[in-house]
């Protein structure tokens, strides 16, 4: 395991507590992203909103998955202590617990709510980075296959995350040295400026659609655009955009 992709699971199991996240992330995304195996890859046409109920339901059903085989191969027992979705989840719930105890109802409220808030924008995040790309899961993971973006501002203030084609071509490059990609599709902007503009879906199409098909357009290989072609038959304002385009 890389540093960049250990990095990776130290950050998760500190957010998520080694639920989901931190199994489906690592093991499955880094593998699967920009696919339509990838759960946390929206598809085109699909809206923030619905995007984060989505991945979240999807995301669990994967890292279960994982956890299932991973437990096998080592014939150990599904439902036990090995397992790491149910260690997640259990962490979890002693920390709501914990709050319970420290200040009643109340903080317990608070604090699942905030934790709940904190995975929606880390839903968000992951539907504006790669959103309608389009990959092959058989093929490598290349810079093109997720949303880059090189301002300053977001860099400094995220550690790099704005670096995030880098990151998905070499999982094993800690964040201090990604490096920005020039031959990456670019963002509406910045990564706080994007994300205000995913939260208002008809700006969000308005701006992305046309970024889209400059992606399929000046990004993408001959097998990726018979597949971005197939994920934008039936989207109204990618056709409409298509034929304006011709």
């Amino acid at each position: 395991m890389g540093p960049r992709i250990a990095h990776d699971r130290t950050m998760a199991a500190g957010i998520q507590l080694r639920h989901h996240f931190a199994i489906e992330h690592v093991y499955g995304h880094h593998r699967y992203v920009s696919t339509t195996l990838d759960p946390v890859t929206a598809p085109r046409g699909r809206n923030v909103y619905f995007h984060v109920v989505a991945s979240t339901i999807k995301g669990n059903i994967s890292a279960w998955k994982i956890e299932r085989e991973r437990l096998q191969k080592k014939q150990l027992a599904l439902l036990s202590w090995h397992n790491a979705a149910i260690r997640g989840r259990l962490m979890s719930l002693l920390l709501v617990a914990a709050a319970w105890a420290l200040g009643g109802w109340h903080a317990a409220f608070f604090f699942a709510t905030r934790a709940l808030a904190g995975k929606a924008t880390l839903e968000a995040v992951n539907y504006m980075e790669r959103c309608g790309i389009v990959r092959n899961p058989a093929t490598p993971v290349q810079p093109r296959h997720s949303w880059n973006t090189n301002r300053r501002i977001s860099s400094w203030t995220m550690l790099n995350q704005t670096r995030h084609s880098h990151h998905h071509a070499q999982g094993e490059v800690p964040y201090q040295d990604l490096k920005p990609v020039p031959e990456a599709p670019m963002m509406i902007n910045g990564y706080l400026t994007t994300m205000v503009i995913a939260l208002i879906p008809p700006l969000w199409r308005a701006l992305m659609t046309p970024n889209v098909m400059a992606m399929d357009r000046d990004f993408a290989t001959a097998e990726e655009r018979e597949l971005a072609k197939r994920a934008s038959s039936g989207i109204a304002w990618f056709e409409l955009s298509s034929a304006d385009a011709r």
